[in-house]
């Protein structure tokens, strides 16, 4: 499977267009009606875009097509940057002192993403998705400053204990990457371990 690949599946009777893939999660557009593309049509807003495991996309599949991603599509689908990073089960949001700072930076700072800016999205204490705050550096952004910058962000909206630490790629707003900062799993149940 491949960017722009087009499938029948067996989940939705419309095509699915391949617009990110990983060995975990594929990321898909699907048409609604006449060459308009959910996501491809609509890069004013805001979007979340449609996912599920590589595996089960692949098993109830069948590719029919293929449109190459235009130019303005690879500029806010970013499929280049990583669908999820910074996970570590040994942290979580509120709890993560000087020493697990130290720790954290050995481990995530030479992991450098090619963005200089994105958005980050905290989870509120009844698990809903709150306001993304633009996160940037003119040197390029590391996992570690993107974690820096999520506890300072997840902290001021929820006080309670996380089961681990992560970012997970959601779609785009105001043309930037969004990402989720999440837990260790993510919410959408693809990743086991």
């Amino acid at each position: 499977m491949k960017l722009g690949e087009i499938y029948k599946t067996e989940f939705d009777e419309r095509p699915f267009r391949i617009i990110g893939i990983d060995k975990h999660e594929v990321f898909y557009d699907c048409l609604w009606s006449e060459n308009n593309w959910t996501f491809s049509e609509n890069f004013r807003g805001k979007s979340i875009f449609y996912r599920m495991s590589t595996d089960l996309f692949e098993s109830k599949s069948e590719l029919i097509d293929f449109q190459e991603l235009t130019e303005k599509e690879l500029k806010y689908f970013r499929p280049d940057l990583p669908m999820r990073m910074g996970r570590t089960k040994e942290f979580n949001w509120n709890s993560i002192d000087t020493n697990g700072i130290e720790n954290l930076k050995s481990e995530f700072n030479h992991r450098k993403i090619n963005a200089n800016k994105i958005i980050l999205v905290p989870f509120g204490k009844k698990g809903g998705y709150q306001k993304g705050q633009i996160i940037e550096s003119e040197s390029g952004l590391s996992e570690f400053d993107i974690v820096l910058n999520a506890k300072k962000i997840q902290e001021s909206i929820n006080d309670q204990l996380s089961n681990g630490i992560g970012f997970y790629r959601l779609g785009y707003e105001k043309g930037l990457p969004r990402y989720s900062i999440g837990e260790y799993l993510d919410r959408a149940g693809i990743m086991k371990e």
